[in-house]
């Protein structure tokens, strides 16, 4: 187990994997990093076999990268391996922002340290990333919407850190789950089942908006109907003469009717009682 700081990485420029996990190392990580100019350029090499020189017996490289919870093995793309895994030690400081001029990089693991700081929008230059692993850190503020033009990463976890505000689910970031960013009370939006606030507003104000346009047209068409049940059969009588004496006659019987048999009524009540 190695322990103390991480040496200066400047001498390094052929590196292609850097490992150092799970180690006892310390500080910060140092900004010589963004010297690792195999990992700064896009790679597109193909690796060749080496031979012995006195012999025919062929040497075959070969790589084993533990990432996305798979034991990954590389042989014949070896070359196309740009690495970086410094997790589960006790590294400190900001997020290197140096780390986002490694174009080349496809696995970076700096989860499990002390590292503080926000995310750079800067991180969706590393469009050959195809894992991502920055959980169990103290990493704070949003989460860079940038972060959804990474169209060739497959594997995120930000979880247990102190992120905030809304996660932008969108474009690459649309592919992950709730477990990706749990463990950071102050997230919300999806895929998580905590809503944001102002969700919440837009739509209490949608209801609202809602509710009163649905009100205006109930009170309308109370207006309307009773206008329509009043005025209509007045118009109608007003013309038609012979309707109107018909309608009056037909009331007055009507009413004759009722007190007819209110009169009976009180007759046969009176009686009873005597």
């Amino acid at each position: 187990m190695f322990s103390g700081r991480l040496p200066s990485l400047s001498n390094l420029s052929s590196l292609h994997v850097l490992d150092l996990a799970q180690n006892n190392l310390m500080g910060e990580i140092p900004v010589t990093l963004v010297e690792l100019k195999a990992m700064a350029q896009d790679h597109n090499m193909s690796i060749s076999s080496l031979y012995h020189n006195r012999s025919s017996s062929q040497y075959e490289e070969k790589l084993i990268v533990i990432t996305k919870g798979l034991i990954l093995e590389y042989k014949r793309t070896l070359s196309l391996v740009m690495s970086i895994d410094l997790s589960d030690n006790n590294l400190s400081g900001e997020f290197p922002e140096g780390i986002t001029k490694l174009f080349g990089l496809v696995f970076l693991n700096l989860s499990m340290n002390h590292i503080i700081g926000r995310i750079p929008e800067s991180i969706s230059k590393l469009r050959q990333l195809s894992s991502l692993d920055l959980s169990s850190n103290k990493l704070f503020g949003s989460i860079p919407s940038s972060m959804s033009l990474l169209s060739s990463l497959g594997y995120l976890n930000l979880s247990n850190n102190n992120f905030s505000d809304k996660i932008p689910f969108i474009g690459q970031m649309s592919t992950f789950t709730e477990s990706a960013f749990a463990g950071n009370p102050n997230l919300c939006g999806v895929p998580l089942v905590i809503k944001c606030q102002d969700e919440g507003t837009d739509k209490s104000v949608e209801d609202k908006i809602d509710s009163g346009f649905v009100d205006q047209w109930f009170y309308l068409s109370i207006g309307l109907g009773f206008a329509v049940g009043i005025l209509v059969p007045y118009f109608v009588l007003a013309t038609r003469r012979s309707w109107c004496d018909a309608y009056f006659d037909f009331v007055d019987k009507i009413v004759k009717w009722l007190l007819f048999r209110k009169r009976v009524t009180y007759a046969r009540n009176h009686a009873q009682r005597k």
